[in-house]
């Protein structure tokens, strides 16, 4: 089968990323052809299809203008664009792929990818990796609190929350654009909707989403390429520094646990606000334990992963299906997290991590406390979130799945 994967961003930037290549690689594995679309970046990885992906915009800086004309081009790309339509066609009468299989794609290469598919006589498979369908940041998070306000998909409250980086401007922009979308029945050229947890295809069902229509396929992870160690010392968050991770609960709870080793790996927009806080609470406590180590490769962060107690995932978001855990898991860690979003699908309470309440700086300390006074329940979480990961979230079982819906559908 020739299958062509869709996704905005051609690099390893976020899990939707991550996700593809690693779902591309999978499927060449298995005999398959994979053919990629994209848009065009200075940090995309090398392809043969390069020549017809879309061309680079930067939304940020084309809203942060101060020229209207600009803004509203940047604006109306958002919500068509002929350019990713025509070369997107191109692609496909050139390729001639049995399905095509979307990934993060709106606002940069817009449903217009899906009429260039329809028009052609493909089926479509969407892959949801937030909660773009219903939510216009994506995130149903507005001021860094849980938002549902948009619910039944009345995205005008959007604009009236300002629910975009605060920002008026940005926040009408997103919601115009699902208005817009909506109206336009775009999601009904989708054949199949795909949610890596349970809890996202019920927030899409609760929103009128068919439930007959959206499939839940977990996300997966090759464990042969991760080598378990059990036990450790201190404990590790990995990824984005983003307002959405509730990170500051992380750096409160190394206050109060000096002996404790606190590791950021990973950079973002939050990065340098957490080092200031950690710095005010260092200054008050007379000792700091908090690193941030920015970006790392991810053959050092396995290393640095491997010698911990155990991962933090504090998210103050529905998180969907996080890469972060399924990493943690083919590491041999226990993960503690926030009960919130699909999380509590991945880590059982207990067996492979430990939940607690989102927000909550007490839950978070209590848990890394019992962990330290348990070391034999450390190892025994580990080696069971390994055994999770290698009977669950295995390769050969999400191959299984994504098959049965291609075959379905072609």
């Amino acid at each position: 089968m020739r299958i062509c994967l869709v996704n905005t961003f051609h690099y390893r930037r976020g899990g939707d990323c991550t996700y593809t290549f690693d779902l591309a690689d999978l499927l060449r594995l298995k005999g398959h052809e994979v053919v990629h679309f994209a848009m065009r970046h200075r940090e995309n990885v090398d392809s043969e299809y390069s020549e017809f992906f879309a061309d680079h915009i930067d939304f940020g800086e084309a809203f942060r203008s101060r020229n209207p004309i600009e803004r509203l081009k940047a604006f109306t790309r958002s919500l068509y664009s002929g350019e990713a339509r025509q070369k997107f066609g191109r692609l496909l009468d050139k390729t001639r792929p049995d399905i095509v299989h979307l990934q993060n794609f709106r606002r940069h290469l817009t449903f217009s990818v899906v009429g260039a598919a329809k028009e052609r006589g493909l089926p479509v498979v969407f892959t949801a990796h937030d909660y773009d369908p219903v939510c216009p940041n994506s995130l149903l998070l507005a001021k860094g609190r849980i938002c549902t306000a948009c619910k039944g998909r009345h995205f005008y409250k959007a604009a009236l929350a300002r629910c975009k980086e605060n920002s008026l401007a940005g926040s009408l922009a997103i919601a115009l654009e699902g208005t817009f979308t909506r109206f336009r029945k775009y999601y009904d050229l989708i054949d199949v909707i795909i949610t890596p947890s349970a809890f996202a295809r019920d927030r899409l069902v609760d929103c009128g989403f068919d439930r007959a229509k959206v499939r839940v396929v977990h996300n997966f992870i090759d464990t042969g390429s991760y080598t378990p160690h059990y036990g450790g010392e201190g404990v590790i968050y990995f990824g984005r520094l983003v307002v959405e991770k509730g990170l500051d609960s992380l750096v409160r709870v190394g206050r109060g646990m000096p002996d404790v080793r606190i590791i950021m790996a990973g950079d973002g927009p939050e990065r340098e606000r957490l080092e200031t806080l950690s710095e005010e609470l260092a200054v008050k406590s007379d000792r700091g334990n908090v690193e941030f180590l920015g970006y790392v490769d991810r053959s050092r962060l396995h290393r640095i992963v491997s010698q911990t107690m155990c991962v933090a995932m504090p998210s103050i978001w529905y998180e969907n299906f996080p890469y972060t855990v399924l990493e943690a898991f083919a590491l041999g860690k226990p993960v503690v997290a926030s009960n919130i979003g699909g999380m509590p699908e991945m880590v059982a309470d207990g067996e492979t991590g430990l939940l607690f309440e989102p927000g909550s700086v007490r839950g978070l300390d209590g848990a890394v406390r019992y962990l330290l006074e348990n070391p034999g329940r450390v190892c025994e979480m580990g080696r069971k979130a390994r055994q999770r990961v290698e009977r669950e979230f295995d390769a050969e079982t999400h191959y299984k799945r994504i098959m049965e819906i291609y075959d379905s559908l072609v």
